[in-house]
């Protein structure tokens, strides 16, 4: 009877994963703003704290985060927009460029295979790509995905206002919750939360500034176009974890390989670039991040995945956020050690000895 029973439990969990998962996709639109809202308060939070302590009413303080996150949002998309149309202006340089690349590849290797290929078809190809049917459809897919961001933007907003307004009495709000009973755990629970998203996020914005410093600096030296651009997509794809960095690298190199004159400069701006990227990503990163998240590299693989497959590029942006959550709630879920020992570091197994 036990063994069935502990079977019917198990069959009845795996339902309820398979439905929460489900769930997860469907209601994406809704819940994606809800967790960014819910991260970006428990970050603003001692923000919210301090203007407090100096008797700043909280809708003042709440005005001035919402107007602040405004500007830095118009100053993004002024940046993408200028980059984008700087582009076209110099269509026929970098179409030049891209021609006299190709014709030194081609020479090369007419002179070793014998056969007589021409860039012209190729050259061609790239100039419809940027020609105005590109543009006007490529203006198209941007409205939209600004359209899409918008909406989870406003929402994410709206969320964000409504958090805001009560993380600064969250102690009471889990009393309340805990309905008269110890919560201890509840509180506990929460304020591991708090501390390693914060952590994290912090170090996070630390060392993806410096990342995109760097790339815009050596964009500079290298005398690449668009430098400023590069450094902010570095900024921000190094959100995404693992992968994000290395992505940023591949447009500077590419760019490289049209404006650079010879292979040895070429080759300086790629070990510069992933020289700087190992720096930050996989050296200083980790001795900031300290012991706060307890994360395994397979854990954050595979949440990467789970959560990109649900939710997309906002996925991976929140899926260390989200596996931290996920491991916190798992830790006080009787029989459950055994996944939270799975989703742990190296450093919990030594702290545990």
């Amino acid at each position: 009877m036990e063994k069935d029973i502990r079977a019917i439990k198990n069959v009845l969990i795996f339902i309820t994963a398979i439905l929460l998962i489900y769930i997860l996709f469907v209601l994406s639109s809704l819940l994606i703003p809800l967790f960014l809202a819910f991260f970006l308060a428990l970050l603003l939070q001692p923000l919210l704290a301090w203007f407090e302590k100096k008797n700043i009413p909280l809708m003042l303080s709440m005005i001035v985060i919402s107007v602040s996150t405004v500007s830095v949002l118009y100053l993004i998309s002024m940046l993408i927009y200028k980059t984008g149309a700087a582009m076209v202006e110099q269509k026929e340089e970098l179409l030049s460029q891209i021609n006299e690349k190709i014709n030194s590849m081609l020479y090369w290797f007419n002179e070793l295979s014998g056969l007589d290929l021409s860039s012209d078809e190729a050259i061609n190809q790239i100039s419809q790509m940027i020609s105005a049917d590109w543009l006007i459809k490529s203006t198209g897919n941007f409205a939209e995905a600004i359209g899409n961001f918008s909406s989870v933007f406003f929402m994410t907003l709206l969320y964000l206002l409504v958090l805001l307004g009560g993380i600064l009495k969250y102690e009471q709000y889990i009393r309340y919750l805990s309905e008269g009973k110890p919560e201890t755990n509840l509180l506990n629970g929460f304020e591991k939360v708090k501390t390693s998203i914060v952590t994290y996020i912090k170090v996070k914005v630390f060392v993806s500034f410096l990342t995109g410093f760097a790339y815009w600096i050596i964009c500079l030296i290298f005398g690449l176009k668009f430098a400023l651009f590069w450094g902010f997509l570095a900024f921000i794809l190094n959100f995404i974890p693992t992968f994000g960095s290395i992505i940023a690298t591949i447009p500077p190199l590419l760019l490289g390989l049209i404006q650079l004159d010879s292979i040895g400069p070429l080759l300086f701006l790629t070990i510069t670039l992933f020289s700087a990227q190992t720096i930050f990503g996989n050296i200083l990163e980790p001795k900031l991040m300290g012991t706060s998240l307890a994360l395994n590299t397979i854990t954050v693989l595979l949440g990467l995945v789970f959560w990109g497959y649900l939710w997309g590029v906002t996925g991976m942006v929140l899926s260390v956020p989200l596996l931290v959550v996920i491991k916190v709630i798992l830790e006080e879920v009787p029989g459950a050690e055994i996944l939270v020992r799975l989703m742990g570091s190296s450093k919990d197994a030594s702290n545990a000895q």
